[in-house]
């Protein structure tokens, strides 16, 4: 994808300071919540800049054979989060091991996509990563933007929070003191989606959630376009979320089923909008009326290369790895 931030007319956005977080949530499956993960890493990774040098990583959720992701990585990490996740009371062990459990979406000449997913030998005492900051709230140090791709079943914690349940996704990462945050909903257009998304906007309001801190995007993965009844429920949605993008049935988006991050024209200036608007609802100032102000984090140093090492990968590679500089 080109520069996002030049397709969006502006130049880079500095994330110095807190860390961004974006949950990437959704009510059902099937609606493409796990390659948005992907192209909104690497347009927030050309739309953003760090005076740390931080890096923008996808943290996959999902356990293993549950998941994309481990399919879709050009480097695949000798170990991954399943071995990441046994360190996280250790903040020195964990910050050593983190390289070695990153993997990576290469993007040719761009920045490569870090992905934290499940790869390396099975850990039995792992079967997924908790989807709120307990498993990834050391790695903020290291990041100045994580998108969680987190799994289709916000809907339903949204109501069980609403009725005195334990606190969704987005609840608990919006809570996050060490974090700037905005949501991404992924919905498709179908009347249905839209009303899953209704009713979880409803539900986060009756939770005392700050939904403008949420960014709707309606991605067309099928092809099906708008109906009437689709367009009514859009307009209700209007006004009570951050905003409302819209993505187009781009085939650019996929190559040969795997995200495609170096996506061009129109559906780059989709992404470009997803990126801005992410950005907009994220803004320090909610985050810190919210949590009341905590002192920032020192940030750290990104242990990742500009390029994904050479390691022994337990994932077929979709293209070569370039040589390293």
């Amino acid at each position: 994808m080109p520069d996002a931030a030049r397709a969006a007319g502006a130049g880079p956005t500095s994330l110095g300071g807190l860390p961004l977080v974006v949950p990437v949530v959704s009510a059902a499956g099937g609606v493409g919540r796990s390659v948005l993960s992907a192209l909104l890493a690497a347009a927030l990774s050309d739309a953003t800049t760090d005076p740390a040098g931080r890096a923008v990583a996808v943290c996959d959720v999902s356990p293993r054979a549950a998941s994309p992701w481990p399919g879709w990585v050009d480097h695949a990490a000798p170990n991954g989060t399943g071995w990441l996740a046994s360190h996280t009371g250790d903040p020195e062990r964990f910050a050593t091991e983190l390289r070695r459990s990153t993997s990576a979406l290469n993007r040719g000449d761009a920045q490569p996509v870090w992905v934290l997913t499940d790869t390396g030998p099975v850990n039995p005492a792992f079967s997924g990563a908790y989807h709120a900051p307990l498993l990834w709230s050391p790695l903020l140090r290291y990041v100045r933007a994580a998108v969680i791709d987190a799994d289709p079943f916000e809907g339903s914690r949204l109501a069980r929070q609403r009725h005195g349940g334990p606190p969704a996704t987005m609840a608990a990462w919006m809570r996050a003191a060490a974090a700037q945050t905005a949501v991404l909903w992924v919905t498709d257009p179908s009347p249905a989606g839209l009303a899953r998304t209704l009713e979880a906007v409803t539900a986060a309001e009756d939770c005392g959630l700050p939904t403008r801190q949420v960014v709707v995007a309606v991605n067309d993965v099928r092809g099906h376009g708008w109906m009437p009844r689709s367009r009514s429920r859009r307009t209700l949605l209007e006004g009570r979320v951050g905003s409302i993008v819209e993505i187009g049935h781009h085939s650019a988006l996929r190559d040969g089923g795997r995200p495609a991050c170096t996506a061009r024209d129109t559906a780059s200036r989709d992404l470009a909008r997803l990126a801005s608007a992410v950005l907009a609802a994220a803004r320090p100032s909610v985050i810190a009326a919210l949590s009341g102000t905590p002192a920032q984090p020192a940030a750290a140093a990104s242990p990742y290369p500009a390029r994904p090492e050479r390691t022994h990968s337990h994932v077929p590679l979709a293209h070569p790895l370039p040589a390293l500089s």
